[in-house]
């Protein structure tokens, strides 16, 4: 065999180890943070007492209804006041939309527990048993015309059951309501607050001069795969955008559980993080068909996985946090305070739940499975459903504070209301 000159052994460094075709990408096709990034986000004015950050997961308006009840947890606990950072992904942008579109009617009222009930969850309740979003969206089809398309469709019901047009940059400044949407170009997360939107590769602009709507935010947010194409924002021009097109799909494809736009939170800061993502199961009805049946497979685990890391991550800063308080000593920076919990969510393995509690409070055991296997849709759901997936996310929202943060909620825990 002829032997080979050493030049040719040599390292490559730089960009040039990136551009062969050999790794299916050449350095062009990669992404870097943006230089000059663009306007960014102001903080939230200051809450008195604990202030609390939210993340609202994806699943449908399974992940909607749970997501309200733990809202309404807050809100019947004198909470839901102090929320300075709502952070949503998918059907929980759903609910974190109907709380930034009553903020101010909720604020009137103090942030009640009754009127949060009253004035977002009956309502939403009401319109979910009532009608099915997918045949509302199944009888637009014909509007699906010239440069409209399904997302498109998709904003306009949500504009026509929930938001009103009520303009993304019209949204309280009160709290800072985050709708993550996953950005296809640039394969990172891309935010569409009140002030901005953008992603750290593009950069970020004013939202103002979006014209984006509430709904539309929540629909990027929500345009889960095959189900809907991506939202394609063709006119907006970023700080690093370089001509890419901005295509926005489910904010799920990116982080389910929309924890990444509370990273920069510090430890004094109360977050209370739901994931409605469900059981991992592929339906028998595709079993005879091995190719879809086996690519739902392979998908439902990268979804678990990915969700699976980024829960661990953040139940051990939570931990960190926990030891150092219990220890009367200052946490690490990278601790944080609070609780992340799913619909299955078991006590069996950890702490119990606190009996002062779960004494007056029934968990509610024979319809845990039941709710997790609930279909990741915007189909109709029946009343029931309905009031058991609030409960579920409002049982857990205060066994898990009642459990570790007793602190936070006041002197007298709240009772279920039906």
């Amino acid at each position: 065999m002829a032997s080979i000159p050493s030049r040719d052994l040599a390292p490559v460094h730089g960009s040039q180890a990136l551009s062969t075709p050999a790794l299916g990408s050449s350095a062009s096709d990669l992404v870097t943070p943006c230089a000059k990034p663009g306007p960014r986000h102001k903080p939230p004015p200051a809450a008195e007492g604990v202030t609390v950050a939210v993340a609202l997961s994806g699943g449908g308006f399974r992940a909607t209804l749970s997501g309200l009840g733990v809202l309404q947890l807050l809100a019947d606990s004198g909470l839901l006041g102090n929320v300075r950072y709502s952070s949503s992904v998918s059907g929980g942008s759903v609910a974190n939309g109907l709380f930034a579109h009553h903020y101010d009617e909720l604020a009137a009222e103090s942030f009640s527990g009754e009127a949060f009930n009253r004035i977002v969850v009956e309502p939403c309740i009401e319109r979910i048993s009532g009608t099915s979003l997918t045949w509302k969206l199944i009888g637009n089809a014909w509007r699906i015309v010239g440069p409209k398309t399904r997302v498109n469709v998709l904003a306009d019901s949500f504009a026509d059951w929930f938001f009103g047009q009520q303009q993304l940059a019209a949204t309280p400044a009160a709290c800072r309501f985050v709708f993550n949407a996953a950005n296809l170009t640039t394969g990172v997360r891309f935010a569409l607050e009140r002030e901005i939107v953008g992603d750290y590769v593009s950069g970020y602009v004013r939202t103002e001069t979006t014209g984006l709507r509430l709904a539309d935010a929540v629909a990027a947010s929500a345009a889960f795969p095959i189900g809907f194409n991506p939202m394609h924002l063709k006119d907006l021009e970023l700080p690093c955008g370089n001509g890419r097109p901005v295509k926005l799909q489910d904010g799920g494809v990116y982080d389910n559980m929309g924890l990444e736009a509370l990273d920069h939170l510090c430890h004094d800061e109360l977050i209370v993080a739901i994931n409605a993502g469900g059981l991992f199961y592929v339906r028998r009805g595709y079993g005879w068909i091995p190719l879809i049946r086996d690519f739902l497979r392979v998908n439902s685990i990268l979804y678990r996985q990915s969700t699976a890391l980024r829960r661990r991550e953040m139940v051990e800063r939570f931990k960190a946090w926990e030891i150092a308080h219990r220890g009367g000593t200052p946490p690490p920076p990278w601790a944080r305070r609070g609780v992340l919990f799913g619909l299955t969510t078991s006590f069996d393995d950890g702490p119990p739940v606190a009996a002062e509690w779960a004494d007056a409070r029934p968990e509610r055991e024979d319809i845990i499975q039941s709710l997790a296997r609930v279909k990741t849709s915007f189909a109709r759901f029946d009343r029931e459903t309905c009031e058991q997936l609030v409960y579920r996310g409002w049982w857990l929202t205060g066994a898990t504070l009642a459990t570790f943060h007793r602190e936070a909620l006041p002197g007298v825990l709240p009772s279920w209301r039906w």
